[in-house]
């Protein structure tokens, strides 16, 4: 094989192992399996009929090293949108917005606050209470709803958001279910509860009853749909919802 040939050969195999792992997940599977297959072959048949195989191996090196960059991509991006979700979660205050003097951080209860430098006002950060729900379909499938604000727009959830006033968690569940997928929905039981790390929320999951209308788009959702569970996205918007379908999943034996 030529120098020029070669040459162009290996960028393609860098490029492909890139763009495969960015649209499936098991390319970096395939490419240990190419590199210890050609490694093995280089060794037991160096050339072969005038073919150099030890290329073949730099190939699969170039491939993987491909698929490893869109892995790496992948995780350094999740962790940027971490970080977006947790400044939307709940923004920084700077100033008291009792007096409206600069907030300073100060050692209070054996930990780090911020406190107003005038007042006695004191940002405690407490968390807040989001309630979400699964909810099966007479179909077989669960309801879930595409985001249409950050964090994570564009990827798949449970009908989920943050409680209100005067309600409880079951009814911000289900005024969520009905704000978001448009469907009605009654409470069954709380399935799982999660404090996500350095994120002022306390995360709440219901199970709904089995519903047999289909859901629609409403406010902070651009599709709605029933989703059977043999095809659920791969990239859900959070893991913890992921967490929450798979104990209401082992708890049901689906």
């Amino acid at each position: 094989m030529s120098g020029p040939i070669l040459l162009v050969s290996f960028v393609a195999a860098l490029g492909l192992g890139y763009l495969l792992q960015r649209r499936f997940r098991k390319t970096m599977l395939f490419a240990l399996i190419f590199l210890v297959g050609s490694m093995l072959l280089a060794l037991i048949v160096p050339n072969y009929q005038g073919f150099d195989t030890f290329n073949l191996f730099g190939l699969s090196m170039l491939f993987g090293w491909g698929a490893n960059l869109a892995d790496a991509r992948a995780k350094a991006l999740k962790t940027k949108a971490d970080f977006e979700a947790l400044k939307t979660a709940r923004p920084q205050f700077k100033h008291c917005p009792s007096c409206r003097s600069p907030l300073a951080e100060r050692v209070i209860d054996e930990k780090k606050r911020l406190a107003c430098t005038h007042c006695t006002y004191i940002f405690w950060n407490n968390p807040l209470p989001v309630a979400a729900a699964v909810v099966p379909h007479k179909s077989g499938g669960i309801v879930l709803v595409k985001r249409g604000v950050e964090p994570r727009k564009g990827l798949w959830c449970l009908p989920a958001g943050f409680m209100e006033v005067g309600e409880t968690p079951e009814q911000g569940a289900v005024r969520e279910s009905g704000e978001e997928a448009k469907i009605k929905i009654e409470i069954e039981r709380l399935i799982y509860t999660f404090a996500p790390p350095n994120t002022p929320q306390v995360l709440l999951f219901f199970v709904a009853k089995e519903i047999d209308e289909l859901p629609s788009p409403g406010s902070d959702a651009t599709e709605a749909r029933v989703f059977q569970l043999d095809e659920l996205p791969e990239d859900m918007a959070f893991s913890s919802h992921v967490e929450a379908i798979k104990r209401w999943r082992a708890s049901v034996g689906r």
